[in-house]
């Protein structure tokens, strides 16, 4: 079991390990952190500092410039003791290496991915997760075809089959899933987790491009200036006429944000938004603040983008991406009280380097049960 150990030890040391050797390792210093009954000698714990730090200059040294988590160093330092640390706890223990294998594989989640569900006009429901690349249906001379990188594309396939009947279509997301679709116009849609968007199969018998939006989705509207672009969600309506937006309008979450990246686009036909502005839409008032718009991307592109944000915010983001649910044991107190958080990681590590990262620079604790995380 040693020689086992050291020679993942050493594959993820150096950059080799696959991905399932990582996420042991992840996984290692998870249980030894929620355990923290292990006992070391004064010599282990010399050695492992020495080779910790061999590993945070090697780190420095290949790191690339760019966004990273903004946990102190010694959070860092102290995550790779402990992962070190972990090695050891289990080279000690008794257990066989393939239950303590499965064990991990069990106990951690893995990120969500491509996952959605159409229902056609004729209320036909399609599991995109499992239908293959190709051409899914074809409506009103539309043809509807699912890309081998897991898109859902709309075409014009016979103009003249086009009729003036309205032909609805739904594109929902279950807690865990994401997907893109592009429509007939042009228009690009990213749909995040427990999301849903209802739209015209085809924009162009209407005067407008009306779409309904539960959750939240990134859009980038093809440009025609005769057939505004309509974004209704929750009580708001965004109107454009080419642009790159974000709307953010879960049920469970402070308000409708709307955040603009490019171009300039009108909310509840009042306020004007420009590159860089969000709106946020509560109890029918409208208020308007500066940020840093790709922020509110982030989950676009693949992030975790925390600026000051409560834990209770990040833990509702974790829920629906890794389709967990949060049970908070113990009482955070006032929300003065919550611990904030500044930083980013990648959305497609498992959950328990997310939660280790929120362990390292507050007292919060966490316990993955399953698919439930508590909150201790």
């Amino acid at each position: 079991m040693q020689k086992d150990i050291q020679a993942i030890l050493d594959k993820v040391s150096s950059g080799n390990g696959t991905a399932e050797e990582q996420q042991i390792a992840k996984y290692w210093l998870h249980q030894l952190h929620q355990d923290d009954d292990s006992e070391f000698s004064e010599t282990d714990l010399d050695a492992l500092s020495s080779e910790m730090w061999h590993e945070i200059q090697k780190k420095r040294k290949a790191e690339s410039p760019g966004r990273r988590f903004l946990w102190p160093a010694v959070a860092a330092a102290a995550c790779l003791i402990l992962a070190f640390c972990t090695v050891l706890y289990f080279y000690h223990d008794g257990t066989s290496d393939g239950n303590k294998i499965a064990q991990v594989l069990f106990q951690d989640i893995s990120a969500g991915g491509n996952k959605a569900y159409l229902t056609l006009a004729n209320g036909k429901k399609i599991s995109l997760t499992d239908a293959s690349s190709g051409t899914i249906a074809t409506q009103a001379g539309i043809q509807i075809t699912k890309t081998s990188s897991g898109q859902l594309v709309y075409t014009i396939a016979n103009q003249k089959a086009i009729g003036k009947n309205d032909y609805y279509n739904r594109i929902e997301t279950p807690k865990g899933g994401q997907y893109q679709l592009n429509l007939p116009d042009g228009t690009k849609v990213w749909l995040n987790s427990a999301s849903s968007l209802k739209y015209l199969v085809n924009f162009s018998s209407k005067e407008e491009r009306i779409v309904e939006l539960t959750g939240e989705a990134y859009f980038e509207v093809a440009k025609d200036k005769n057939h505004p672009f309509l974004v209704r969600s929750s009580g708001q309506e965004v109107k454009v006429l080419g642009t790159h937006f974000n709307v953010n309008a879960y049920d469970d979450e402070n308000g409708v944000k709307t955040t603009l990246l490019e171009g300039s686009v009108k909310v509840n036909n009042n306020v004007v938004l420009v590159p860089g502005e969000q709106s946020v839409f509560i109890g029918g008032k409208l208020n308007v603040k500066a940020v840093n718009a790709s922020d509110a991307v982030d989950w676009k592109n693949g992030e975790f983008v925390f600026n000051k944000d409560p834990l209770t915010d990040i833990l509702r983001k974790v829920s629906r991406w890794y389709n967990v649910d949060i049970v908070y044991v113990r009482n955070l107190g006032s929300p003065l009280d919550v611990p904030t958080f500044s930083g980013s990681v990648s959305r497609f590590e498992n959950v328990s380097v997310i939660l280790r990262m929120l362990e390292e620079t507050s007292n919060v604790r966490f316990a993955i049960e399953g698919k439930t995380i508590k909150v201790k």
